[in-house]
């Protein structure tokens, strides 16, 4: 038989229950001969809508890809460029069966298409998107919605120009389109009975119409190992959660209930789980500060096996339709405790507790309860190992009967000539459509005007460059004008200092004159005393040589000769001695 699955995501892109239950019952149909191909959601970008065709261990994987995203949680999943290609690919394959798993990420009309194709649908109703838009209808203040007309204008995701009647129109749209998807599935599977009775509250079916077939696990088991007795009296309770760290499951209940257990009791508290969103996860890290408590981060499911857990809970505030997460615990053979509230009243049995939704005081006595009375927690822990979970080759054997049956008993259903539903489709896309262009038109023109943003931004650097410029000239004509004025300065403060040396040196040549005139006068006196000088040597020479004549004249007598002579001896003795 060739099966066609539709759901919203595919591992390794997308992990969550639903993706991992998808891939591994895809792999169960595959070992039993069949064909299977799964169409999936994506969140992967490309320049145009297009397919993505992979193999995951014989499973054929068509994502399709760069679809137009609608962040956050719109009012409508109508997406007529994925019709298209969900049209291709049906043309293409031209499966025997159809079995949705969920709509989001792709368009919530598939069964209507798969009908124009004449190929029986099979629908598995995992959460209570077919009713919200939220899918878990948790409203923004974290409060479970049971309502059976909600105020769903007031939690739906919108653009700040979409008005209020637009978000109702849609809503109305989106109601139509899923009941006539409800009303054209040949058959509608629920994976628990508490799923089925909810889904009757809020959804107008009939009560035969939801049929209740457990899950099987994606994880292959049994995984017990060791006693089911506790761990010595003195040895800590270890409590453990895993999954996701988001509000819809609670973990910040968990830590708000381990701030209330006494700390005279020894408890660790160990959260498995890849980091929530970063606000999330900072309220988290407040609750948990100063506890011991650990955050493993991200984990696969040995090591679950190999942490040593004593208990595990589960404290969702959404209505679980089945919870995988709690056959994993079974399977592990440790009791759990989770809220009174959705299939895990149905499936718990004696392997846990159930403390009241929502009341994190609760959660703390049921804890404490066993820390009091570790015979109780054996009793839960037997009781876990004993219970059992539905494998997914049984449950692949429950569809494979199904998928037969809507085979043999489908008949093709003539579409009316005229139906309203139809024209509203068209409308629709006529809608959509338009928004379509109007975004492109949008981006156009926040592209434009990103353009001009950065040619006036360009322009302003541009200004501003120019301005530091006109700065810089001015103070460099602010320095050179106080240059010109200190050059200014000295050569005032020089040309006084000529005028006083001019008039410095006309004093000094005053002077120098007035002394060479007082020289010159001098000069002449003393010339003149020379003069009267050299006359009275002259005379006096003159005078002296009558006097050596005179003398000449005396020596030439003999008296004056022989004195003469007397006076030599007389001197020659006095000299030479005795």
């Amino acid at each position: 038989m060739k099966i066609l699955q539709f759901v919203h995501g595919y591992p390794p892109e997308l992990i969550g229950g639903t993706e991992l239950y998808t891939q591994a019952l895809g792999q169960r149909l595959i070992a039993r001969g069949h064909t299977c191909i799964v169409v999936a959601g994506s969140n992967w970008d490309c320049p145009e809508a297009s397919i993505a065709v992979g193999e995951d261990r014989g499973v054929v994987i068509a994502r399709l890809i760069g679809l137009p995203r609608r962040m956050g949680f719109r009012p409508s999943a109508y997406d007529p460029i994925a019709e298209g290609l969900v049209r291709k690919l049906l043309d293409f394959w031209r499966p025997d069966v159809v079995h949705l798993q969920h709509w989001r990420r792709l368009t919530d009309n598939l069964v209507a298409i798969c009908r124009e194709f004449e190929i029986p649908a099979v629908v598995t109703l995992h959460d209570q998107w077919i009713a919200c838009s939220r899918h878990h209808r948790l409203r923004l203040d974290e409060v479970f919605c049971a309502d059976r007309t909600p105020p769903c204008v007031s939690c739906v995701d919108r653009d700040s120009w979409q008005r209020i009647g637009e978000i109702e129109q849609e809503l109305e749209f989106r109601q139509q389109t899923l009941k006539r998807e409800l009303q054209l599935a040949d058959r509608l599977l629920v994976p628990s009975q508490a799923q089925r009775i909810f889904l009757q509250q809020i959804v107008p079916l009939p009560l035969d119409r939801l049929e209740v077939v457990p899950l099987g696990s994606p994880v292959r088991g049994p995984w017990r190992t060791g006693s089911p007795d506790p761990g010595l009296p003195d040895a800590p309770l270890k409590v453990g959660y895993w999954g996701y760290l988001s509000p819809e499951k609670g973990v910040h209940l968990l830590l708000e209930a381990a701030r209330l257990v006494p700390i005279t009791n020894k408890v660790e508290w160990h959260i498995y789980g890849p980091l929530g969103e970063p606000v999330y996860q900072g309220r988290l890290n407040r609750i948990a500060e100063g506890l011991p408590v650990i955050f493993h981060g991200e984990y696969n499911y040995r090591d679950l096996r190999s942490a040593g857990l004593d208990l595990a809970v589960f404290p969702s505030l959404c209505w679980e339709t089945y919870s995988f997460v709690l056959d994993e615990a079974l399977q592990i053979g440790l009791p759990v405790i989770v809220p009174n509230r959705g299939a895990f009243c149905e499936r718990v049995g004696d392997a846990g507790l159930l403390f009241d939704y929502g009341d994190g005081r609760d959660l703390a006595n049921k804890i404490e309860s066993l820390l009091v009375n570790p015979s109780a927690l054996t009793r839960l822990k037997r009781a876990a190992t004993a219970a059992g979970v539905t494998s997914m080759d049984d449950h692949a054997n429950q569809l494979e009967k199904i998928y037969q049956e809507v085979v043999d008993c489908h008949r093709p259903i003539p579409p009316p000539d005229h139906n309203p539903q139809d024209l509203l489709l068209h409308q629709h896309r006529q809608v959509i459509e338009r928004d379509r262009e109007i975004d492109l038109l949008r981006q156009r023109l926040a592209e434009e005007v990103d353009l001009l943003r950065q040619r006036l931004a360009e322009r302003d650097r541009k200004i501003l460059d120019l301005e530091a410029r006109l700065g810089d000239m001015r103070t460099l004509e602010e320095r050179l004008l106080g240059d010109m004025r200190t050059m200014e300065e000295r050569l005032l403060a020089a040309g006084r200092a000529v005028d006083q040396k001019e008039m410095l040196l006309q004093q000094s040549s005053r002077a120098l004159q007035e002394r060479l005139a007082t020289q010159e006068r001098a000069s002449a006196a003393l010339a003149q005393q020379l003069a009267a000088f050299e006359k009275t040597i002259g005379e006096l020479i003159a005078e002296r040589d009558g006097l050596l004549r005179r003398v000449d004249e005396a020596e030439r007598t003999p008296a004056a000769r022989l004195q003469a002579l007397l006076s030599r001896g007389r001197k020659g003795r006095r000299h030479d001695g005795p």
